[in-house]
């Protein structure tokens, strides 16, 4: 038997249950303690009977959720992987775990039930100084992505310390003026890519865990956007385990140059896509 995805698990939990369909919506917006939880399902409950019977009543005043039933379903969530908790003083804080934050965005979003879309955060990997210039272009004319950051990560060994590093001179020159993005770069160590020019070998899991290390702090906040078009191979293959470990939206465009350039989502792969 096929084993399951993220995606499939959380959905399932989140349909299956009310209570943990409550409890994982609340923690999408950040840590909460016991008793904020379980004053979110008493709301939730006392909700539905009146939606059951079509006014107030008496009952959903009533409502009580007791510490067994709390603990019954964010147990259960934890031992799945999908929450965590610590003690903090006299009262135990439950948040999602870092893989569990798209896959619950996203089971939220297809059931109608997440108001607001996080801000994009945009990772890409920039292979030669001279791929900023169609990389800009083409980002400042998508319709498609409008992120509020952007993660760029180079190789130390390709990009020397002199080599300018500005996107703001392409995001210019039309009437959309300039983009507001906050923008980041990132260089990956030479003593994990190799310093040899004709050499494409190196320590994929330690750049795997360079860029892991930096993508998974604007995860709790963002929907983040891998690019796969211009990496190296290192990066690229980086990149693509980021996408499958943390349930990431991968896509991969197949010319910047070109303003009606295909843009292939490679990660998760969905039936209406035209990949091969």
């Amino acid at each position: 038997m096929l084993g399951q995805t993220a995606d499939e698990i959380i959905r399932r939990e989140i349909e299956s249950v009310r209570a943990r369909r409550v409890i994982l919506d609340q923690l999408e917006g950040g840590p909460k303690t016991g008793t904020e939880l379980r004053e979110s399902i008493r709301k939730d409950m006392a909700a539905a009977l009146i939606e059951q019977k079509g006014k107030r009543t008496a009952r959903e005043k009533k409502v009580v959720v007791t510490d067994p039933k709390l603990y019954h379903n964010t147990s259960h969530l934890e031992k799945m992987g999908i929450i965590k908790s610590r003690r903090e003083s006299r009262e135990r804080v439950f948040e999602l775990c870092t893989k569990a934050y798209h896959p619950v965005r996203k089971a939220l979003r297809e059931m109608g039930l997440m108001e607001v879309a996080r801000p994009i955060a945009y990772v890409a990997s920039i292979r030669q100084p001279d791929d900023q210039r169609p990389f800009a272009i083409w980002l400042r004319r998508s319709k498609r992505f409008k992120p509020r950051r952007l993660l760029l990560f180079t190789e130390e060994r390709i990009w020397k310390r002199q080599t300018l590093r500005s996107l703001d001179r392409f995001m210019t020159g039309d009437s959309r003026g300039k983009m507001d993005i906050e923008t980041e770069w990132f260089d990956i160590p030479i003593e994990i890519t190799t310093s040899h020019e004709d050499i494409q070998k190196g320590n994929l899991k330690a750049v795997y865990e360079f860029m892991r290390d930096e993508v998974i702090k604007v995860i709790p906040t963002h929907n983040v956007i891998l690019d796969l078009s211009i990496g190296t191979p290192l990066t690229t293959l980086a990149m693509v385990r980021l996408a499958g470990e943390y349930s990431l939206t991968a896509i991969h465009v197949d010319n910047y140059e070109d303003e009606r350039a295909t843009v292939i989502q490679y990660y998760p792969r969905e039936d209406v896509n035209d990949a091969w």
